[in-house]
């Protein structure tokens, strides 16, 4: 799939993308990858104290709003509707693309680097790939997702609230809610994405992204 964002490319080029929702697998994916082909990872979750460090209220309103200090895990998982929390989830965390940029470009350029994370949405990583078979979208199956959380403790003893088992229920259908919005926009873009349903195994789900991602992955390593 060509791409008119040739300017863009260039810095990125040697960038693989997995993206989806929560409890995909997103993470162990792309280190079995990495161990694999000795390539570098940028988790796109373990930058968000820094980027909201970095939130300018008038450029990243939903990242300001969306600050612990502003936004307490009663107001969080509680005091709100799933569809609105996703909606808000969704502009933070494309708020934070732009960081997650700048991150990437402030790594070495090899070995090449895959990125994963939630935030990483059909529409914001589509300019930056070459090619369809640069990225590729993890989302979970409903059945998957419900298991997972509960298998996590989801959202757990950090996340206090008035009402745990309220707040565990607004997560999952927040999340199977953006989980729907990723499927929605990758189709419209023509963009891969794989349900995730417990079928495969890790090694499996790893060796499928592998294949998908061949043309980017340098040979392997011992």
């Amino acid at each position: 799939m060509p791409s008119s964002h040739g300017g863009r490319l260039g810095s990125l080029a040697h960038v693989l993308w997995i993206g989806g929702p929560p409890d995909c697998g997103k993470t162990s994916i792309a280190a079995r990858l990495a161990e694999r082909h000795g390539l570098q990872v940028y988790h796109f979750d373990r930058h968000e104290p820094e980027h909201f460090a970095r939130a300018d209220p008038a450029r990243h309103p939903a990242l300001h709003a969306a600050h612990p200090d502003r936004m307490g895990p009663e107001e969080r998982w509680v005091g709100s509707q799933p569809d609105a929390m996703a909606r808000d989830t969704i502009a933070s965390w494309t708020e934070r693309f732009d960081m997650a940029l700048d991150d990437l470009r402030a790594m070495p350029s090899s070995p090449p680097i895959v990125a994963e994370g939630p935030g990483l949405f059909p529409d914001c990583v589509l300019p930056f790939i070459a090619d369809a078979r640069q990225a590729i979208w993890l989302v979970p199956s409903d059945d998957f997702k419900r298991a997972s959380v509960l298998r996590r403790g989801k959202p757990g003893a950090r996340h206090e609230t008035s009402d745990p088992e309220r707040a565990q229920r607004n997560l999952i259908a927040r999340d199977l809610i953006m989980g729907a919005y990723v499927r929605r926009r990758a189709a419209a873009l023509g963009l891969i994405l794989v349900e995730v349903d417990g079928s495969r195994n890790l090694d499996e789900m790893a060796t499928l992204v592998e294949q998908h991602f061949a043309p980017g992955l340098p040979g392997e390593h011992a």
